[in-house]
């Protein structure tokens, strides 16, 4: 950060408005202030200071008080401070709180942050928004600003000073080394995260051994690995021996079984040829009695030949029939359309004469036509030099007065009227009203937050105390899960204990069985039970962790809501108090309005009246020309002397009726000759098509008297009548149908015959079995071959589950033994990180530790060179005791002395040479990793009176070395060696009115 103006105003003891620009100190790093006591030099700083963060340089000045008593009432306490970062250029506008000259009602603290881009447009208007842009821009917070870039008057001491926290921040800021604490965080995060799912993962392998169903496995599953091991074997061989006593048993079933099916399947053959033999004598019962039927269908096939052969002849002698009566018809229609053509024709003839006359009439009209169009052109030219005339004397006359006249005179009175209201300038107050509704409106919308945030909260620890109840009701449920299994493998264990014989687990004969309730276990309904314990323990946990950031964010906004109540000074209900600033606004902004209003109604009468005046003087010349053209209209009228009579609208209504009556008398002829000859054409055509047909009908009626002959004789050969014909006409392709279908008859009667010879020697010397005896056995046996079935399963499963979850086990205990191991490197890396080690030091203190040594190398430099080698600041690398963080304490080792000691124990002017030399290092340091922090200037308050001549001369000898570097160093001295030796001064001058600022540069 690089100062580029400063402008103060009624500020401190400041009266006036004092600007320092800063650009005049060209090729010049170092600048004194200089003044009397009490002049105002720490002032310049605090202007700084206050105009970046609101506060002041030091801790026992307050930013409330910052308002001058030599002020006038009316000029506002104000900081304008323009400067430069990482070649960007920005300006900020800062007044404290102050009295207001008018009313009790203080003028808030506000800020606006602007940018240079071709011109200052800004970046934040609210003071909490400054803050937050200006701490991002310089990457730097007050309290590290105060202790980087400038050293205040009596606590220059305070970045050496600093314990190891305090060190950190400031290294934290500069260096950006969040990302190592959020990394170290990250992994304290993962260790307990981790450490959860190894201990369920333990907790799943003992849970994976009590699925076996087994009584015993309780108390098993505590043992060591070697006897559950053993016990596992023991219960395998058990289940295998059952396994294979229920697979002999089924194999015994299934072949009585067998045996019965293929008995029961012979017994159901023979019962069917029973049945069909039955069958078969109904269907002969029924062939025998259609011999009848079948016997007319033989003659009926006899008589459809007979009427399938004379077919073709009949179809003939219907063809003729049609044709000759569809020609009859066509004659009968073809002679009315004759006569009426004829009588048409004759209609015609009669019109000719008429139509001869109106053609005579066309060619009289035509010649008419010609004549009235050789008189139209002179007629047309006189009609228009007359109207234009007319016209021309119409338009002379309406010229002869400007008809706005009254119009300009109204608006010119009304342009002085507007003048005089306008000479007075709006009120400013506009601007301060709108300031004040904005701070109120955003004191109302943190209020609203805070209600909304608190209901949130509320709403919050309801829904945790609700899934706490849960989470408690949820753990019974398990535990009750957990209880029931162990009982249900008590219980199946001893089902299968018999007195006398080892027990497979413990190996005694004598079995004491305990009594127990019915317990039912549901594997699923168990794991759906700890799968929602699971979900309730995470959504406990997000329900706290959501109630703590919202109970963060409402104490941010009601610490916001309270610097907010503080900056206006309002303690009331702040929706009244909006209201009325809101009306108050409103009416200072119609003030302005009707200003602004009048003045655009100002700009358009004016414009308005130019407008006229132009209209005015544009009529006058126009008026001018039409009496010029007047005057040449009357001289041609003149030349052209007297003509006809007629007028010309006259001809043209003569030449447009001669033009229809001609129009209408051809289309007249033209329809005639039209008609004539189209009916000319038909009369024609027509007589031809009759004379066609009637030689057509002719020979048709030939040709039908022969077929009729010839069909007569056909049925008198075939011994058939017309009517018997027809009724076998239907009938005559069904035939084949009717032949095929009696042939299927006869060969069905054959099969049936020959089926039943069949039937007859297959069942000789046969009895009907009793069916329902013999199924009854085979249902008796399938059941006793089903139930062994079931128990060869149920062993299967047994020793199938038995293997699958010993399976499961021992893959889950090799998962759990590397997650154990894999939990320990964590914890390992967590702790290192947290600073459980022998250092103390955590990552990222570790880091800074890094960027530290390398302040302290560039320091040492600077502090070798005003100290002649004596001093030599050191890191402590000592452990703090107890829990203290440790890595980032200062000693300063003494060359005269050989030992180190602690920097709180040098001197004053020991303690300026040290924070003078670590200033210097640390912005050094900071340029040359060109991080986000720039380090481009360095103020000192005082500090220089504690030196003697030799430590003066050698901290001045330092400080002018760093113009090298282009670092800007201001200082505030009443020391005169060190006025003399720098050449750009700012001189504080004090004075009964309040002080004033000089810049001087030699």
């Amino acid at each position: 950060m690089r100062p580029v103006e400063l402008m103060i105003q009624a500020f401190g003891p400041y009266a006036e408005r004092e600007t320092i620009d800063f650009t005049q100190l060209v090729g010049r790093s170092m600048f004194v202030v200089s003044g009397r006591t009490g002049a105002g030099k720490t002032t310049i700083f605090d202007a700084m200071t206050f105009a970046l963060y609101g506060r002041a340089s030091g801790s026992l000045r307050n930013a409330s008080d910052f308002r001058s008593q030599y002020a006038q009432p009316e000029l506002k306490t104000e900081v304008d401070f323009s400067f430069t970062i990482r070649g960007d250029r920005y300006r900020i506008v800062r007044q404290p709180q102050q009295p207001h000259p008018k009313n009790k009602t203080p003028i808030p603290h506000e800020a606006i942050l602007y940018e240079w881009e071709d011109g200052w447009k800004p970046l934040a208007t609210k003071v909490n928004e400054v803050q937050e842009r200006i701490e991002s821009i310089l990457q730097l917070s007050y309290e590290q600003f105060s202790q980087i870039l400038l050293l205040p008057q009596n606590q220059f001491r305070q970045l050496l000073d600093s314990n190891s926290n305090e060190k950190q921040q400031i290294l934290q800021s500069i260096f950006k080394t969040e990302a190592y604490r959020t990394f170290q965080e990250k992994w304290g995060e993962r260790y307990s995260a981790y450490r959860k799912q190894v201990e369920w993962a333990v907790e799943r392998t003992r849970l994976k051994l009590l699925e076996l169903e087994d009584e015993a496995i309780e108390e098993v599953s505590t043992q060591s690995i070697e006897e559950i091991q053993r016990w596992l074997d023991e219960r395998e061989e058990y289940l295998m021996t059952t396994c294979d006593t229920a697979k002999t048993q089924k194999q015994l079933y299934a072949t009585a079984l067998e045996e019965a099916r293929e008995a029961l399947e012979k017994a159901k053959s023979l019962v069917t040829l029973f049945k069909e033999r039955e069958e078969t004598d109904r269907a002969l019962v029924i062939f025998l009695n259609g011999e009848s039927i079948r016997n007319e269908t033989r003659e009926l096939l006899t008589n459809l030949e007979v009427a399938a052969n004379i077919r073709p002849v009949f179809g003939r002698l219907q063809e003729l029939e049609q044709l000759v009566r569809r020609l009859t018809m066509e004659e009968q229609t073809s002679s009315t359309k004759l006569e009426h053509l004829q009588s048409s024709q004759s209609k015609l003839m009669e019109q000719q004469s008429t139509i001869e006359t109106d053609k005579e009439e066309v060619i009289s009209r035509k010649e008419r036509l010609r004549i009235v169009d050789e008189m139209m052109p002179r007629i047309k030219e006189r009609a228009t030099l007359v109207t234009l005339r007319d016209r021309l004397m119409n338009r002379a006359k309406e010229l002869a007065m400007f008809s706005k006249e009254v119009r300009l005179q109204e608006l010119q009175e009304r342009e002085r009227r507007l003048v005089d209201s306008i000479k007075s300038e709006p009120s400013e107050r506009a601007v301060d009203a709108e300031r004040h509704v904005d701070r109120l409106v955003q004191l109302a919308s943190l209020e609203t937050k805070a209600r909304e945030l608190s209901k949130q909260l509320d709403e919050c620890e309801r829904t945790g105390k609700d899934v706490q109840r849960q989470y408690v009701t949820q753990q019974e449920v398990v535990t009750t899960f957990t209880q029931q299994e162990q009982l249900l493998l008590a219980r199946q264990l001893s089902e299968t204990l018999v007195d006398g014989e080892p027990c497979p687990v413990c190996g005694s004969r004598h079995h004491d069985i305990p009594q127990h309730e019915e317990t039912v276990t549901n594997i699923a309904e168990r794991d759906a039970a700890v799968a929602r314990l699971d979900d309730l323990s995470t959504r406990l946990i997000e329900a706290r962790a959501d109630y703590r950031s919202l109970h963060q964010q409402l104490e941010a906004v009601r610490q916001e809501l309270d610097q907010a109540s503080k900056d206006i000074q309002f303690n009331g209900d702040v929706t009244e108090e909006l209201n009325k600033w809101r009306t108050r606004a409103e009416l200072l902004q119609r003030e302005e309005r009707m200003h602004q209003e009048n003045e655009r109604t100002l700009r358009q009468l004016s414009a308005e009246i130019r407008q006229l005046e132009q209209e005015r003087r544009q009529q006058f010349e126009e008026r001018e020309r039409v009496v010029s053209e007047l005057e040449m209209t009357q001289q041609s009228l003149y030349a052209l002397g007297q003509s006809e009579e007629t007028t010309f609208d006259a001809l043209q209504r003569e030449r447009a009726d001669l033009e229809h009556c001609i129009s209408m008398l051809m289309k007249q002829v033209e329809a005639y000759d039209l008609e004539f000859e189209t009916v000319k054409k038909a009369l024609w055509k027509e007589e031809e098509r009759l004379s066609l047909i009637r030689e057509q009908l002719t020979e048709a009626s030939k040709q039908y008297d022969a077929q009729q002959t010839i069909w007569v004789n056909q049925l008198e050969a075939s011994h058939l009548t017309r009517e018997r014909y027809e009724s076998y006409a239907n009938q005559i392709d069904k035939r084949t149908m009717i032949r095929e279908q009696l042939q299927r008859e006869e060969e069905e009667g054959v099969r049936l015959r020959h089926h039943k010879q069949m039937i007859e020697e297959k069942l000789k010397n046969q009895e009907r079995p009793d069916l329902h005896e013999m199924e009854m056995k085979v249902k008796e046996v399938a059941e006793c071959s089903e139930q062994a079935s079931k128990q060869l399963i149920t062993a299967q499963d047994a020793l199938s589950r038995h293997r699958h979850v010993i399976s499961e086990w021992n893959t889950l205990r090799e998962q759990t033994a590397q997650e154990e191991r894999k939990l320990e490197t964590i914890k390992l890396i967590a702790d290192t990180g947290k600073g459980i080690n022998p250092q103390k030091m955590t990552f990222e203190t570790y880091v800074q530790t890094a960027f530290f040594d390398q302040i302290l190398h560039a320091a040492n430099i600077h502090l070798d060179q005003m100290t002649s080698g004596q001093f030599r600041l050191e890191r402590k690398v000592e452990t703090a005791k107890g829990n203290a963080k440790s890595g980032l304490e200062l000693l300063v080792f003494d060359a005269y002395t050989g030992q180190s000691r602690r920097v709180q124990n040098l001197s004053g002017g020991e303690g300026f040479k040290a924070s003078l030399s670590l200033a210097l290092g640390l912005a050094e340091v900071v340029q040359q990793l060109s991080g986000g922090i720039s380090l481009e200037t360095m103020l000192i308050d005082e500090g220089f009176g504690t030196l003697d001549a030799e430590s003066l001369d050698q901290a001045i000898e330092l400080l002018m070395s760093l113009q090298a570097t282009g670092r800007l160093v201001g200082v505030i001295s009443h020391v005169q060696e060190l006025k003399d030796r720098v050449d750009a001064r700012i001189e504080v001058k004090k004075s009964r009115s309040g002080s004033s600022i000089q810049l001087i540069v030699e």
